[in-house]
């Protein structure tokens, strides 16, 4: 940092830190911070993010869909609670698992992002609404 001829005498010969410089600015790089970039992606493993998501979004839609067709015959509020829970988890579930799959496979190959979202896609079919009735 050039020093002004108003700050000359704020410096004594040798010094050659400034005290007002931020102390981030003083840090170096470190390779760690580097080593966080995320692998490339291809076109075609871009189409089948994008066909997986739009999955995951007709699932969702299902599972609205059979929780407004689906109610509870019990008088119980814990029931009436835990059921009205379930269809929320139900409805969430797979906007979530999508979610976190992307947030916690990003440092990893996309191979392992396929899986866990083809596992998820498995296991978040909307049964109910496949079925047509309450299950």
């Amino acid at each position: 940092m050039a020093s002004a001829p108003d700050e000359e005498g704020l410096r004594w010969d040798g010094d050659g830190d400034d005290p007002v410089e931020p102390v981030a600015k003083k840090r170096p790089a470190t390779v760690a911070d580097e080593s966080v970039v995320a692998p490339a992606t291809s076109s075609a493993l871009l189409v089948t993010f994008g066909i997986i998501a739009g999955v995951y979004l007709l699932y969702t839609v299902g599972w609205v869909l059979a929780a407004f067709r689906t109610t509870s015959s019990s008088g119980d509020i814990l029931v009436q609670i835990m059921f009205q829970l379930g269809q929320f988890l139900a409805i969430a579930g797979p906007a979530l698992w999508f979610a976190t799959v992307f947030v916690l496979t990003r440092t990893r190959k996309p191979g392992t992002r396929l899986l866990w979202l083809i596992l998820g896609l498995l296991i978040f079919v909307p049964l109910p609404f496949i079925l047509g009735g309450g299950v």
